[in-house]
């Protein structure tokens, strides 16, 4: 094996923490060699998970470090392109989280930097599962016949201002910025393009709104017809006390595939035989391991992105499409 891959952590929020630096110290073929955060509180508490790790608030200083091979960018989605710009420049690989920025024509703009298609990587992670991948394998070879009916609901952001208040501080600032179904619907519009591998003929959207507080909407949801008469309905929905419950189904005439979305165990029931694709082990961390792989191979292997910047802009695309419904 040959010299790790040194790679800086920026922004330290709860995905930052909770995820990507689990699976850096993880990592054998990875070396974090800096944290980088401009909120003090956020920085000192982090660094003391690692100690000796250098801890700053200057991106500036750790892109101009030619030491540092790649960053990843655990940032909003309103400060990203700066950053991505900035880390090209200094021709660092770069691990950028979804959304790259809150509108498509932003992102499209970020495909013209030098780099961009051979150096950025997007953090659509949980297409990294090995559950994700038999189910594309299943409808590719029409296992479950066509056309389709595919429920899919992502309800993960619950409102507790009392218990998480600055989870739902920053929940209520996204708001501010565009829509459910940009920021976190993301995830399933790309599983959807790359299950279904075509895009929706039709869309049809709609929208609520929960509270007169909320800057947008906190309930999108969409119907998506595809050429040979498949249908998709999809949902997010933010900001509730208590949500109904996330599913990813698709139902054919030959049979049914669910994916747990807490678990991603997949259970299938085709031509009548069940069968069940355990889960290996926490989604989060199967997820953020493979993704880190890819990346780390990336950077030290020279490989193509993946997924690389057009299939962001793929699923962005179809997000926008439905956010212009809501408008």
């Amino acid at each position: 094996m040959g010299l790790p891959v040194r790679i800086a952590l920026v922004g330290l929020g709860g995905i930052a923490i909770r995820a990507h630096l689990p699976a850096l110290l993880r990592e054998s073929r990875a070396e974090l060699t800096a944290i980088v955060e401009v909120d003090p509180a956020r920085r000192e508490a982090a660094a003391r998970l690692v100690p000796g790790v250098l801890a700053t608030d200057s991106l500036d200083d750790v892109l101009a470090d030619p030491a540092v091979d790649a960053v990843i960018l655990a940032t909003p989605s309103w400060v990203t392109p700066g950053l991505i710009r900035a880390a090209l420049a200094a021709e660092k690989y770069v691990l950028a989280e979804k959304p790259l920025a809150p509108t498509l024509a932003e992102q499209l703009d970020l495909r013209e930097l030098p780099g961009a298609t051979d150096r950025l990587q997007i953090g659509l992670t949980y297409r990294h599962h090995p559950a994700v991948d038999r189910l594309r394998e299943l409808v590719a070879a029409g296992a479950l016949g066509r056309p389709l009916f595919v429920q899919v609901s992502v309800c993960d952001e619950r409102a507790d201002p009392v218990g998480q208040p600055e989870h739902y501080a920053r929940m209520r600032r996204a708001l501010e910025h565009g829509t459910p179904v940009v920021f976190d619907g993301i995830h399933a519009c790309d599983r959807l393009n790359l299950v279904l591998g075509e895009t929706p003929v039709e869309v049809s959207s709609w929208s609520l709104t929960s509270s007169p507080d909320y800057a947008s909407p906190n309930v999108n949801g969409a119907v998506l017809t595809y050429a040979d008469g498949t249908i998709v309905r999809l949902e997010v929905a933010w900001l509730y006390p208590a949500l109904p419950p996330s599913q990813f189904v698709v139902t054919g005439p030959r049979g049914r595939a669910v994916l747990d979305p807490p678990t991603f165990e997949l259970r299938t029931e085709i031509d009548g035989v069940r069968d069940v694709l355990p889960a290996p082990g926490d989604k989060a961390e199967c997820c953020f391991s493979l993704q880190l792989e890819r990346f780390v191979e990336t950077v030290g292997a020279g490989r193509a992105p993946v997924p690389g910047i057009d299939a962001a802009l793929a699923a962005s695309a179809l997000c926008e499409r439905i956010a212009e419904g809501l408008r």
